[in-house]
């Protein structure tokens, strides 16, 4: 039987399916349902600064993951002391490491978040961070200057491990994730999957779109996690689209340490962290493979490989179906 076991960020897993953050973490309940169905660890569902405020109050990059809570549920539900609560008693509860997740809009407020949810207990920290530029002026490096310096703040006041969630709109996604390593990052989740906004063209009012994600939306994680891997030392965990073993096992190959799931569970429930674990054991037994690390990165390590996963490749495929491009 093969070894399943990883080393995310200095924490010991055994397995590389996390819970990511979503609202099956955002209760004690929920979370000894995800570790009793399989969970490496869990990311508690991210508490964000909004919900601390008496008026909700937002800025230029207020984070659209906040769609999934409504007003009266996040004051009765979060709020700093509940959240560190809930931290503590899922310490006491399950065997797995629980990850803690904040989003702030800047400043003093990751710190300061950072330093509670590390004295409540939590085993690392994911910083959900997700800058939405919408002035002009903004330029890129600017940009990712606040990425670098929320991560490189948060470490100066903590010990725990820090991961930074990013989205895969920047111009040089090796370059901010190397720029993030070298503020401090042990890991990068690869990538936020940011609500999604229709118009009701009858009613004139914004309504959501593609709640959860598809499969086909893990490809272009996939890309980026095979292009970044071999430029980088810290952590990689994918994260959007990931359904089945399949898909997990591909983010494997392309260099991921672990991956996180949130759809899925929506659309399948808790069972399929159980799923996903058991198609992962069997690939490894039926290959012959003794553990996740020797397909680790497999497919990226020659360079004629890494560089099917530029888009001059669709020129190939495409041609091949009688495409005309």
């Amino acid at each position: 039987m093969a070894d399943l076991s990883v080393n995310y960020m200095g924490l010991k897993l055994e397995n590389p399916v996390i819970a990511g953050a979503s609202s099956f973490s955002k209760s004690l309940d929920g979370i000894k349902r995800l570790a009793e169905n399989g969970a490496a660890a869990v990311v508690v569902k991210s508490l964000f600064e909004e919900e601390l405020r008496e008026k909700m109050i937002y800025s230029d990059d207020f984070h659209p993951e906040a769609y999934g809570y409504a007003i009266a549920d996040a004051s009765v539900m979060y709020g700093t002391s509940n959240y560190l609560k809930l931290i503590e008693q899922a310490k006491t509860a399950v065997d797995i490491p629980v990850i803690a997740s904040v989003n702030c809009l800047g400043g003093k407020w990751w710190t300061d978040f950072a330093t509670e949810v590390e004295q409540a207990g939590a085993d690392a920290l994911e910083l959900n961070i997700a800058y939405l530029p919408f002035e002009k002026s903004e330029k890129s490096p600017e940009i990712e200057r606040k990425y670098t310096k929320i991560v490189s703040e948060v470490k100066k006041e903590i010990k725990i491990p820090v991961a930074a969630k990013i989205s895969q709109y920047f111009t040089n996604i090796p370059g901010i994730v190397a720029a993030i390593e070298k503020a401090g990052a042990d890991a990068v989740v690869m990538f936020n999957r940011y609500y999604r906004l229709g118009i009701d063209i009858n009613k004139h009012e914004f309504k959501t779109v593609d709640f959860f994600s598809t499969e086909s939306e893990t490809y272009n994680v996939l890309r980026w996690v095979g292009i970044t891997s071999s430029q980088v030392s810290l952590d990689i965990s994918a994260t959007t689209g990931i359904h089945s073993a399949e898909v997990a096992i591909q983010h494997f190959l392309s260099g991921a340490k672990t991956i996180q799931v949130a759809s899925a569970m929506y659309t399948k429930g808790e069972k399929v962290l159980k799923e996903i674990n058991r198609g992962i054991e069997q690939y490894l037994d039926k290959h012959k493979y003794n553990s996740l690390d020797d397909i680790r990165s497999l497919m990226v390590k020659d360079i004629e490989n890494r560089k099917k996963f530029e888009r001059i490749q669709y020129m190939r495929v495409a041609g091949g179906y009688g495409v005309n491009i």
